[in-house]
């Protein structure tokens, strides 16, 4: 279970880092007055839930599976 909690939150931190380079990215190309800034964090901030949601679904499904009460 270990394993599993440790690739979850390698996977999360690298997927959180991946959308803050973008907006950082989208920040000084595009400055923050733009409409596109703006678009462009809103899809971050969905994206990264998505990816909160479903690393959290798969760890689950380990712990169910690999718990200690089921060994």
């Amino acid at each position: 279970m270990g394993t599993t909690t440790g690739w979850v939150l390698r996977t999360w931190a690298k997927f959180t880092l991946l959308f803050a380079l973008i907006v950082g990215g989208a920040w000084l190309s595009l400055g923050s007055d733009s409409g596109w800034f703006w678009v462009i964090t809103a899809g971050a901030l969905v994206a990264e839930w998505y990816v909160i949601r479903q690393l959290a679904r798969e760890w689950s499904w380990e712990a169910r599976s690999t718990w200690w009460w089921s060994a």
